[in-house]
C-alpha cells in the first residue's frame, strides 16, 4: 500500500482522464487492435484498467483478453468476422498511470530516507544495549508493542519484564524493574542491559503532512519530466502531445517547489540518541 495513489495525484493537478467513445479502431493483427491515443489509462481511478476499455464488434460488446496501456494496444479474446467495424470506449491521459506510479514510489522513498522513517505499519525487532536509566529508545514511532525480553549475552534474563510504553511518537518504553547504570554487589559495578523489543511501528493511519509532501514531490517531478518532453518537442519540431505549455509548467513548477519546501520543513522525523 501506498502513502498516496494515482488518484490523488491526478485530482491535485486536474489530470483527469479523457473519455473516448466509439472510436474506430486499427488492426494489428487478427485479435489485436490499436487506439489512437495512448497511454491508456484507469478512468474510474479503482486500480483496474481492464473495466474501463469497452471494445465492440459491430455494435456488441466483445471480450478483451489484455490491454497494453503504454502502447494502446487491445487484444480481444477471439478474432472478429472479415469486414466488422471494431470500436472502444477508452480513457486515456498525456500523463500514464505507470508513469504517476513511478513518480509516487520515488516521492515515497525520498521522504523515508528525509526522516528516517516508514510510515506505513509494519513489525520490527531490535536490540538495544541500556547503559543508564530504565527508558528504551526504538528507531521508530510505536503502533503496539509484541514483546520484550531482557537479554544477557545469549541467555534470557527476563523473557516478560513488566514495562511501559511512554511516547508513542518518540518510540519509547521504559521497564519498570530494570534500571542500567545503578551498581549492586559484590563487585558494585554499573549494570549494563541488553533489551530485545519486537513491535508494530510506524502509524496506524500516515500523517496528512506526509501524504502532502508525497503528492508534492511526484507532481515536480512529473512535470519537470514533462517541462523537458516539451523543450524537446519544440527544439527538435516533433509533435507535442502533452496538454500543456511551456510557461504554464514553469510556473507550476515554482509553485509546487515553493510549496514542498515549506512542507518537508514540518515533515515527522527520527530523533536520533547518543
Amino acid at each position: 500500500m501506498s502513502y498516496v495513489t494515482v488518484a490523488d495525484i491526478r485530482t491535485y493537478n486536474r489530470w483527469y482522464p479523457i473519455k473516448i467513445v466509439n472510436e474506430p479502431l486499427e488492426q494489428l493483427s487478427e485479435t489485436t487492435f490499436k487506439t489512437a491515443n495512448r497511454p491508456l489509462v484507469d478512468g474510474d481511478m479503482d486500480g483496474d484498467v481492464m473495466d474501463d476499455v469497452k471494445v465492440y464488434v459491430d455494435g456488441a460488446e466483445a471480450a478483451v483478453s489484455s490491454v497494453d496501456t503504454e502502447r494502446g494496444e487491445v487484444t480481444l479474446s477471439s478474432p472478429p468476422s472479415a469486414g466488422a467495424l471494431v470500436t472502444a470506449t477508452y480513457y486515456w491521459h498525456p500523463v500514464g498511470d505507470a508513469e504517476i506510479n513511478l513518480a509516487i514510489k520515488t516521492a515515497e522513498a525520498s521522504v523515508e530516507a528525509a526522516t528516517g522513517i516508514r510510515f506505513q505499519q509494519h513489525t520490527r525487532r531490535e536490540r538495544i544495549k541500556l547503559h543508564s536509566g530504565s527508558d528504551v529508545v526504538l528507531s521508530h514511532p510505536i503502533i503496539t508493542v509484541d514483546s520484550v525480553r531482557v537479554l544477557g549475552g545469549d541467555d534470557v534474563v527476563d523473557s516478560s519484564p513488566a514495562y511501559e510504553i511512554i511516547d508513542k511518537e518518540q518510540g519509547v518504553v521504559r521497564l519498570r524493574d530494570y534500571k542500567a547504570g545503578s551498581a549492586s554487589p559484590p563487585w558494585y559495578l554499573p549494570k549494563t542491559y541488553e533489551v530485545e523489543v519486537t513491535y508494530q511501528a510506524g502509524y496506524v493511519a500516515v500523517p496528512d503532512v506526509v501524504k502532502q509532501a508525497c503528492v508534492l514531490m511526484a507532481s515536480y517531478w512529473l512535470l519537470v519530466r514533462a517541462a523537458g518532453q516539451l523543450v524537446y518537442g519544440e527544439d527538435y519540431g516533433g509533435g507535442v502531445s502533452l496538454g500543456f505549455k511551456t510557461e504554464e509548467i514553469e510556473g507550476r513548477i515554482r509553485l509546487i517547489r515553493s510549496e514542498l519546501e515549506r512542507v518537508l520543513k514540518v515533515l515527522p522525523r527520527r530523533v536520533e540518541r547518543g
